[in-house]
């Protein structure tokens, strides 16, 4: 996608600079921070501070069993994945959307993130758990209807 993108702009006829981000929640936040009042240049310098300031992480269903730095996921369970890599399986949506969360917010964060999938799970546990122990935190939730991942989570 980012060549295709850095193609399309070297023809581009107004001034167009792309933004690589590695996921949809980078992407996202990148996009949030564009101002139309400023210049490509601009735009892009800050866009990019705001890509790399967000950390990601994402619960899916394992595709098949699988074994990962000693993390064993059965196929069907939940995996958590944090900036790309798994980090926890389970059967339990609740438990596994927690872990990320909490291993997300080991650093300090201001803004926490959550856009559901196409088959939305329930998020009133997680979100209670995530108000009791991060009572400072502001919550965002949104559907975002991607269709493999149940959830996707951006801390900035």
């Amino acid at each position: 996608m980012i060549l295709s993108a850095e193609q399309a702009v070297a023809l581009a006829a107004k001034p167009a600079v792309v933004v690589p981000t590695r996921s949809l929640q980078a992407g996202l936040a990148a996009m949030v921070a564009y101002d139309g009042s400023r210049s490509a240049e601009e735009n892009a310098s800050t866009m990019r501070d705001a890509a790399a300031a967000v950390a990601t992480g994402a619960v899916t269903i394992a595709s098949r069993d699988v074994q990962l730095d000693g993390l064993a996921v059965r196929r069907g369970d939940y995996l958590g994945l944090l900036e790309g890599e798994p980090v926890v399986g389970g059967k339990d949506f609740d438990e596994v959307a927690q872990a990320v969360v909490e291993r997300l917010l080991a650093e300090p964060h201001d803004v926490l993130t959550l856009l559901t999938g196409e088959d939305e799970p329930s998020l009133e546990r997680l979100l209670n758990e995530v108000e009791k122990r991060h009572p400072q935190l502001e919550l965002e939730v949104h559907s975002g209807g991607q269709p493999l991942y149940h959830l996707l989570i951006s801390a900035e």
